[in-house]
């Protein structure tokens, strides 16, 4: 007789945990999600009045280094190549690389360099000496100075975050890559690329097993849990365990959606770099498998703003110098460890900001680590 098992959220985290059980022909698995679709903040749903594939939680590139994972998911999807790339707009200047390679400091400070050694001597004349780096300002004034530090981390920061570049970690500059060459991907990872036919699709694939079962717009409620032999729940753990060492924070993010008839822009996304509300925005158009340059520009804005503000939409959590939100969860984890019947997943049931092949990894491997001991 085949093992019930719940999964709570139909994202990544919850959908590939799933799928590896069901692979194995032992297991019936119940997945649920309170939204009315799957593939979690992926959703990438085909605008047929626009003909556009507009991701409606911002854009998803998916990266991965990891060979054994780009294959796993290959399994669920073709792909379209796509080396990304992002531009900051810059007041006064226009649009500039980001990450800040060579060609960003010939824009900003009217200079012609092309060699490295130029690049690196330029940015010792800026950067700043803190012997003793203690959070992410000390960090990036390090690599960078003062004034690019403000321009391109201090003013983006306070808007995503709610938080100055001060009251951040050093690790939260560290994932950016530091160039002194005129590259201009975003990431360096060997694979890059956008599903064939969309995230959707993917997750269609992905889920497509007799022994999986979907159900959408339904909330997951602790009774559930005497109907199963176990239970992968992607909820927030606070919410979970009913806040009793007080709210996890989170960031979240509104995402406003504008037909343009005119719009130029160099490259997919935008980085902007101003004090106003929005961090970043995309025309859909510019990435491969979501539309033509004959279509009608759909202009995604994106605005920061607190889960609370935000239907409890919970997309970020927070780390601060004070360590008070890792304490925090600490202390969440320390409960569940006592919870032999539910396993916390993803995002927010394990506390820490993921990039999707590293969601897949980390599913892969609880999976692994479940049907080991089952």
């Amino acid at each position: 007789m085949k093992k019930n098992i719940l999964v709570v959220g139909a994202g990544f985290a919850g959908a590939v945990i799933a799928r590896d059980l069901a692979d194995t022909g032992q297991y019936s698995i119940d997945v649920i999600d309170a939204r009315p679709h799957a593939a979690g903040n992926c959703f990438d749903p085909y605008d047929e009045k626009n003909k556009l594939r507009i991701h409606q939680y911002g854009p998803h590139i998916f990266h991965t280094n990891n060979q054994d994972i780009f294959d796993y998911l290959s399994r669920f999807t073709g792909w379209l190549p796509y080396n990304h790339k992002v531009e900051a707009l810059v007041e006064g200047i226009g649009f500039v690389p980001f990450p800040i390679n060579i060609q960003t400091i010939n824009h900003l400070y009217n200079k012609s360099y092309s060699k490295e050694s130029e690049m690196k001597y330029f940015l010792s004349q800026l950067c700043e000496h803190h012997k003793k780096v203690e959070n992410a300002r000390q960090a990036a004034e390090n690599s960078y100075g003062k004034e690019l530090v403000e321009l391109f981390f201090a003013r983006y920061t306070k808007k995503m975050w709610d938080l100055e570049l001060e009251e951040l970690p050093a690790s939260v500059v560290a994932r950016l890559p530091l160039r002194y060459d005129d590259r201009s991907g975003y990431f360096d990872d060997k694979y890059q690329a956008m599903p064939q036919n969309g995230y959707v699709a993917l997750f269609e694939n992905l889920l497509n097993h007799p022994d999986i079962h979907l159900y959408l717009d339904t909330s997951f409620v602790r009774t559930m849990e005497n109907q199963y032999h176990h239970i992968f729940n992607s909820m927030a753990i606070d919410e979970y365990y009913d806040y009793e060492f007080d709210a996890l924070p989170y960031r979240s993010i509104k995402y406003r959606h504008q037909l343009k008839k005119e719009h130029h822009q160099p490259v997919p996304t935008v980085n902007l770099t101003d004090e106003g509300p929005v961090t970043r925005y995309t025309d859909w158009r510019l990435y491969p498998g979501c539309g033509t340059l004959e279509s009608e520009s759909v202009i995604s804005y994106e605005y920061p703003c607190s889960y609370e503000d935000n239907n409890n939409e919970r997309y970020y959590p927070v780390k601060t110098i004070d360590n008070v939100p890792q304490q925090r969860f600490k202390q969440y984890e320390q409960l569940s460890k006592k919870n032999n019947k539910c396993t916390f997943i993803g995002r927010c049931g394990q506390y820490r900001y993921l990039d999707m092949h590293q969601v897949v990894a980390n599913s892969r491997m609880v999976a692994k680590r479940y049907k080991a001991s089952a």
